[in-house]
């Protein structure tokens, strides 16, 4: 069986090897690499997986997903061609929570100001102040393994703890001791919002300009989850006008300016869209397309560079223990489809 991975780190190519001895293994950087004879392609968050993929790869049978989320594969073209669709359902609950509460302390401790050498000495202290948690009220926004755990957490912390799900789950709230309110609710009774909701046409810009207005004067906004979940024009002006008054972020709209060190990535995306829109002649439509892709990419600069954003370039995931966890997931559901036996929460499904 031919089967290719793509996005993996040199020190995961001989598990995988090892783990699938007997098939021929490949490894490539970028999924437009992956070969025409591929098998079982399994792929990590940044590779979209659609129907030009498919169109491309007549052979694919399987799309391995090394995550949980799922909102980089066409589940509608991967029906239309047969083509299963995996994850790995739970790998990093306690990874992605524990992260989530290092940026709260991060945007709460006002790190990033501890950070700038320029703010040591004397004068400093009060614009190096901080907020306790102990006492302040923390608004979860989706009660799944990673927000269970977010609340557990809070809890330990002194807070008061809200939530808000559209599947409340009853028994989970009288055992970690928080309550269920509206989202409106959550947002006009919190201090700390901390979004734990899956990207979907539903949930996108989930945190609307009208939304955010919502919320308490001064909010802090935590997201580990999809940066699509908020509108960033909206953030931006909340931010501006302080009715944001912090944010903590591991994930932007485009995770690709994540890829490596985000104010180099995102400097080099300005200069080549820039480059590519002074090109004369061309499609019309792409040059369209490139300048909506210039706008984003420049929403994002300004939102990272602003003094009150607290962000980590999508790492969130990225722990020891739920990287093998992972790894291990993605071999057994290779494993597993070869034989038949797929496990129901595995596949991804509509």
């Amino acid at each position: 069986m031919k089967i290719v991975f793509v996005e993996t780190e040199d020190d995961e190519q001989p598990f995988f090897a090892r783990s699938l001895a007997g098939h021929d293994v490949d490894f490539v950087d970028d999924i437009a690499d992956v070969p025409r004879d591929a098998e079982i392609v399994s792929v990590f968050i940044h590779s979209r997986v659609g129907t030009e993929f498919f169109r491309r790869h007549p052979k694919v049978k399987l799309v391995a997903s090394r995550s949980s989320a799922s909102d980089h594969l066409d589940l509608k073209a991967a029906g239309r061609r047969g083509v299963v669709l995996a994850r790995v359902p739970d790998y990093g609950a306690a990874t992605v929570a524990e992260h989530t509460f290092a940026l709260i302390l991060g945007v709460t401790r006002r790190l990033r100001h501890c950070l700038d050498t320029r703010n040591r000495g004397r004068g400093a202290t009060e614009r190096l102040r901080g907020l306790e948690l102990r006492g302040k009220t923390l608004g979860v926004v989706g009660t799944g393994r990673v927000g269970s755990m977010v609340l557990s957490i809070g809890r330990a912390f002194g807070m008061e703890c809200v939530a808000f799900d559209k599947k409340p789950d009853t028994n989970l709230a009288a055992t970690l001791g928080f309550r269920y309110v509206s989202l409106d609710k959550l947002l006009r009774s919190s201090d700390i919002v901390t979004l734990h909701v899956p990207l979907n046409p539903r949930t996108r810009h989930l945190l609307s300009a009208k939304r955010l207005a919502r919320g308490k004067p001064g909010f802090i906004l935590i997201n580990t989850a999809r940066g699509a979940l908020v509108d960033i024009d909206a953030l931006l002006t909340g931010l501006q006008s302080g009715q944001v008054g912090g944010v903590g972020l591991d994930v932007l709209e485009d995770d690709n300016a994540f890829r490596n060190d985000a104010s180099r990535i995102i400097g080099d995306q300005i200069v080549q869209k820039i480059h590519a829109m002074s090109t004369p002649g061309g499609d019309p439509l792409r040059r369209e397309k490139r300048l909506r892709e210039l706008e984003g990419i420049m929403r994002n600069r300004q939102l990272l560079a602003h003094e009150n954003v607290f962000f980590t370039p999508h790492v969130g995931f990225n722990s020891i223990e739920a990287i093998e966890r992972i790894n291990l997931g993605t071999v057994q559901n290779i494993h597993d489809f070869l034989a038949g036996r797929l496990r129901p929460e595995a596949v991804v499904a509509p």
